[in-house]
Parts: C-alpha cells; structure tokens; sequence
C-alpha cells in the first residue's frame, strides 16, 4: 500500500460510515446541556508520540462524503504491534468510544485498523497500521469531523458513473478529487464503459497506458479491483493539472 493510496482508504473509510459514527455519538452524548458544556471543555484526543523515521510523507485536509477528514501518514520506527496497543491505550484513557475488534473492518495485506469515537464532539479517529518488512510500521492516521457534515452534491463530478454505480464516496482536496463506488460489472466492462464515455468528453489515453487519460491540463487514472458480492470496486482520481513529486520530508512528531 502506498502511502499517498494508504490515506485514500482511510478517507474512504472515515467518510463512507458517517451514519454509524454519528448514531454512536448520539447514543453517547449526555442530554442536559450543562453535561455537554462539561465534555466539550474537556481537551480534545491528542495522538500518542511514535519514534518517526525522517521519511514522514503527507499532511492533507480532504472533505470525504462532505465530512472534512484530517490525514497523515507516518512512517513510524516501532513494530506494528505495538504501536497497536499504545493506540488503543490512548483511546481508552482520553475516554473514547472504541468499537469491540469484530466491528472493527478487516484490511488485506497485514494492514490493522482500528477507529475510536468522541461521542460528544462527533470526531471519528481512524488510524491504519501496515507493517514493512524492516519491521518499521507505516501508518495513516485520519480524524473525521461528523458535526460539520454537509451534504455532498453530484454536481459537478468530472466524469460520468455506470447506471448501477452504489455506494458512492466523494473525496475532495487542494490537489485531487476522487470518485470511489461499487458496480456489478467486471473489470473489462468498466474498462469498456470509460473508454467510451472519456474519449466522448475530449479525454484520451496517455500513450502506454490503458486506465490513464489525458485532456489539456488534466489527468484522470481509472483504477478498480474486484468487490464483495461479484461487485467491482471503482476509483477514478482527477487532478485538474500534472502535479510534481512530494518534496523530501523532513522530521516530525506526532502528538
């Protein structure tokens, strides 16, 4: 998983769940107002410090399904495991609410997730841990805001969806917009069916590729990989002109 990938799934996953987490919150909030007065008073979670290698990589606001999420990713020193366990002491002793592990999604490739809620103020902490093979962890953290949701549009989406597209996230920031569903067709149908459509509104293939186009100062790569349930889980990640490598990084903590 790269890292610029590692804090896609995270927004995706922040922001695809907004109903679950806000139900949580509600379930939890205290209903006299002085009571609420008290816990917003309360400082608010603060990461746990992790030994950071010099190779920390982003620092990103996005608005995923028109929650703002809050993204890192951090390449930290210490095993997975334990930094598993900080997280989920931290979460703990700041007072949030951490859902039991078989609520808790399942990530492929070794990945462990774990997600914590502040049910006063509506902010879901999300962090995704994925071991490498030095024994280092790289990590994407996320911190969704469910109380300044607003309704996303599909206004304005820089290309079209299949008819039965579902479940569909729209993540925005400075320098990308991504389109993420599900559609039960398979891959070279997808293929098939944006071949046409792009090539309709001007956009055509880069040479070499077969799921990257090209329109004067744009860009939009078509990824996909099969679903659940003979679905196809569809991204396509628009950016409104070629962008330059992320500058080395330099050293940071997190707090």
């Amino acid at each position: 998983m790269t890292w610029r990938r590692g804090l896609l799934v995270t927004a995706w996953l922040l922001g695809a769940a907004p109903v679950a987490a806000q139900g949580t919150a509600a379930s939890k909030a205290p209903a006299t107002a002085p009571a609420r007065s008290e816990a917003s008073s309360r400082p608010r979670f603060a990461w746990p410090r992790v030994q950071v290698i010099d190779t920390v990589q982003a620092n990103e606001l996005v608005e995923a399904g028109g929650i703002p999420v809050a993204l890192r990713a951090v390449h930290a020193k210490e095993r997975m495991d334990d930094l598993v366990q900080r997280f989920a002491d931290a979460f703990i002793q700041a007072g949030l609410h951490v859902p039991p592990g078989h609520e808790q999604p399942q990530l492929a490739s070794g990945a462990v997730m774990l997600t914590a809620i502040d049910g006063h103020r509506g902010i879901t902490y999300t962090v995704i841990f994925q071991p490498r093979p030095d024994r280092t962890t790289m990590m994407y953290l996320g911190e969704a805001n469910h109380a300044l949701r607003r309704d996303p549009a599909a206004a304005g989406d820089f290309a079209p969806m299949p008819p039965q597209a579902s479940q569909v996230l729209r993540v925005n920031s400075e320098s990308t917009r991504t389109l993420a569903f599900h559609v039960p067709m398979s891959g070279e149908a997808v293929d098939a069916f944006y071949a046409q459509a792009l090539t309709r509104a001007g956009w055509r293939l880069e040479e070499g590729e077969t799921s990257f186009y090209v329109r004067t100062g744009e860009e939009l790569r078509v990824v996909h990989e099969p679903g659940e349930a003979h679905q196809r889980a569809v991204v396509l990640v628009y950016r409104g002109g070629r962008s330059a490598p992320p500058p080395p990084p330099g050293p940071a903590a997190v707090r």
